[in-house]
């Protein structure tokens, strides 16, 4: 109880394993009966369906219709392709107004300690795609496009083992999503590829 639970909001790193919508609740059950705090890594919004909103669905499920607390550490790095600048933000759900300016304060101190004046230009760039309508309708259709190749890829993979008769069941490998994937290959697998 109280403790802070991280959960991967789509896209799962490392594994492409997302929980269903059932599976989120049942989750969600979980963190409410045992009193936890979520805490949402969301960092490849966009590549599990192709769709921001989709994509963002679990972390509105907790914080919309369950009115849980929350943290969400929401990455720009991979999804606008600004890799160097490392830009993203903390939103934090609170219940009570109260909560807020204790938690800037303590924000704060950590910001002071850490980096103090962070470099603009990540967040410029990011401010220029998410406020500039036509910006954001192309990085909207970028998104759809890199989902839809990775969804490709892992199809083109799934057929080949297949027509290799590869032994295994390779479903795994379309039903996952994002850029990471789960293999299932035992050690000893593993250690053949490597060798």
């Amino acid at each position: 109880a109280k403790s802070v639970i991280l959960l991967h909001g789509c896209a799962h790193n490392p594994t492409g394993c997302d929980p269903t919508k059932e599976q989120w609740q049942q989750i969600a059950e979980i963190i409410q009966r045992k009193h936890l705090f979520p805490f949402f890594d969301l960092a490849y919004q966009g590549f599990s369906s192709g769709d921001l909103d989709e994509d963002a669905w679990s972390i509105r499920y907790f914080a919309d219709t369950l009115n849980l607390e929350l943290f969400v550490a929401q990455s720009f790095s991979k999804n606008l392709g600004v890799y160097s600048e490392r830009i993203g933000q903390l939103i934090a759900c609170f219940h009570s107004p109260e909560t807020v300016p204790i938690f800037l304060s303590q924000m704060a101190l950590v910001v002071c300690r850490n980096y103090l004046t962070p470099p603009q230009r990540g967040a410029q760039i990011v401010s220029t795609v998410l406020n500039t309508e036509a910006l954001y309708q192309e990085w909207i259709l970028d998104i759809r496009r890199m989902c839809s190749r990775i969804q490709a890829i892992r199809q083109k993979l799934y057929t080949r083992l297949n027509e290799l008769g590869t032994p295994g069941t390779w479903t795994h490998i379309i039903t996952q999503t994002g850029m990471f994937a789960f293999t299932g290959l035992n050690p000893q697998q593993c250690h053949t590829l490597v060798h």
